[in-house]
């Protein structure tokens, strides 16, 4: 399984209705892109200068499933519907680490 994780800092005057609305579409997203198998959302709630908006934890089986998510028609509406209020955006994608 691999988790791919977004953070997400919005610019100061993003309102708070675009950003309820940006979280339902992503959510929306688990039950329209098949390679999709859970979708979390969390908001940050201090607001430090170091803080980002939001955290986006994404499952998929695999790589290629991530790729097919990222080009998936739903999946870029919804970049397109945040993009004007986006200051910055960071990802990691990994799968989970056993050790010995």
């Amino acid at each position: 399984m691999l988790q791919h994780y977004i953070t997400i800092k919005y610019l100061p005057d993003t309102p708070s209705e675009h950003r309820e609305e940006f979280c339902r579409r992503m959510l929306a997203l688990q039950q329209t892109i098949a390679e999709v198998e859970e979708i979390q959302i969390g908001c940050d709630l201090v607001g430090e200068a170091r803080s980002w908006s939001l955290l986006i934890k994404l499952l998929v089986a695999d790589k290629s499933a991530l790729v097919r998510y990222q080009q998936h028609p739903d999946h870029q509406a919804v970049i397109q519907f945040n993009a004007p209020y986006v200051a910055d955006v960071g990802v990691i994608d990994f799968e989970n680490f056993l050790a010995p």
